[in-house]
């Protein structure tokens, strides 16, 4: 039993709509559109409308005929057909330009993610080979055993400079510890090394600091990207005013559920500033853009007379 006569006309009628689409799509378009061949490409749609109208009157005159006795579309005006089989072809071809468009447009969008994300790993590749190239610098059993020489020696004399070399030592070894679970470390050490910060900072200014460290909610059994927080501490002590009881540094840490908000804010300093040792601001936001994306809020207030940084992590 032979095909229905419908389908064979149908089919074929397809197929050519088709081929122009795709060959003008996947082929014409890549190859000279985009390579920006426009008088090319240009003569090569006018050539392709030309051999589909040739293949439509082909196929009406002379393949359709013998197959089907009474055909679905026979020509029965030349001017009718013609207008037809342009439109038909232009309704294909436009459609198959925002088909490429749409696939070129998905295919840069693919690409430049997945430049971004390239050049995010290559990023803190370079900043995690340089931690570890200024902490081969320094040999930390040497480093250690000086300091806790030097703690031995110094106690008997003096308890306070004793206590200063210890929170150095602790204050170093925290810096120059290898990271591990993923690069991050327990929320509570990061706080603590806060506080040793500010404990050697009271020893330098004979504990005439003002300083206000309030923390709310649980720190345990949280992780967070070591060497984040000091960066915002360490820039209270390199521009605030620290020494002002009516107006002293606010460090303020809260905790719920997974997230944490750390501020800091203090008055600005009229005179001269500390000089920082810290990493910075920008690498911070570079470090926090890699490990936490779409994850943080960072907030930063420049008044006249406060300076004020607030740091929201989802943990």
């Amino acid at each position: 039993m032979g095909l229905p006569l419908s389908l064979v006309e149908t089919g074929l009628s397809f197929l050519a709509n088709a081929g122009l689409f795709y060959v003008n799509a996947l082929y014409f378009m890549p190859k000279l559109y985009a390579r920006r061949y426009y008088l090319t490409y240009f003569t090569v749609v006018l050539a392709l409308m030309v051999g589909f109208t040739l293949i439509r009157y082909v196929l009406s005159m002379y393949i359709l005929p013998p197959l089907l006795d009474v055909p679905m579309t026979p020509i029965r005006s030349y001017k009718i057909f013609w207008g037809q089989t342009i439109y038909r072809g232009m309704y294909f071809l436009l459609p198959s330009i925002g088909y490429w468009f749409a696939r070129n447009a998905i295919r840069l969008e693919k690409q430049k993610r997945e430049q971004e994300h390239d050049l995010r790993v290559a990023e803190r590749n370079l900043m995690e080979a340089n931690l570890a190239f200024l902490k081969n610098q320094i040999n930390p059993h040497f480093l250690f055993n000086s300091l806790n020489f030097l703690y031995a020696q110094v106690y008997p004399y003096s308890e306070e400079t004793a206590k200063g070399i210890l929170l150095l030592s602790d204050i170093m070894r925290y810096a120059l510890k290898e990271d591990d679970n993923n690069g991050k470390v327990m929320l509570e050490k990061e706080v603590q090394h806060l506080h040793n910060y500010i404990a050697i900072n009271q020893l330098r200014f004979n504990q005439r600091l003002q300083i206000q460290f309030e923390i709310s909610g649980s720190l345990q059994f949280m992780m967070i990207l070591p060497l984040v927080l000091i960066t915002f501490v360490e820039n209270c002590f390199k521009h605030g005013e620290l020494s002002d009881p009516q107006n002293p540094l606010l460090i303020q840490i809260t905790t719920v559920n997974n997230q944490l908000t750390f501020r800091t804010r203090n008055k600005k300093r009229d005179g001269p500033k500390e000089k920082s040792t810290g990493i910075g601001l920008d690498n911070t936001q570079r470090r926090l853009d890699m490990v936490y994306p779409e994850r943080y809020v960072l907030t930063v207030n420049d008044e006249q007379d406060y300076y004020t940084c607030t740091l929201i992590i989802e943990l």
